[in-house]
């Protein structure tokens, strides 16, 4: 079994901690709402854990496709996201579906990656780094 790659952990870590602050966040809202239930806290465990597997799926793949040839490196870039789409929406549907939890719950975690992205060249400025060396991230250092 091949070791994982430092970046793909350090990123992953990063897209998780996002994932779990944001989770908390929901979690919050849904109580102060009156909407709390088992079901939300189930549909946001499996979104989340869905989101940061997805994210982890992703960097396994950039880190191999990077390291191969690059004529087939996007081939196997796309084919990856279409996976993973799919498998995403499997995971949601069965949550959904089979096991009654909160739509909103299950499917929101599944953003939450994308924010943590957002909010990157953000936190990144703030630490005085720019362009190459804002790879990574210092809140896991």
């Amino acid at each position: 079994m091949s070791r994982l790659d430092p970046t793909v952990k350090k990123e992953t870590a990063y897209a998780a901690i996002w994932v779990i602050a944001l989770s908390f966040i929901m979690q919050t809202v849904f109580l102060l709402i009156g909407q709390w239930t088992p079901a939300v806290l189930l549909g946001n465990l499996i979104g989340a854990a869905a989101a940061i597997g997805n994210y982890l799926l992703l960097g396994m793949t950039v880190a191999k496709a990077v390291s191969g040839p690059a004529d087939k490196a996007a081939l196997k870039v796309r084919s990856s996201m279409t996976a993973r789409l799919l498998g995403q929406a499997a995971i949601a549907a069965i949550a959904i579906g089979l096991l009654h939890t909160n739509v909103f719950a299950t499917l929101l975690p599944l953003l939450f990656p994308r924010i943590g992205i957002a909010f990157r060249p953000l936190i990144d400025r703030k630490m005085g780094k720019t362009g190459a060396e804002s790879e990574g991230s210092d809140l896991l250092d």
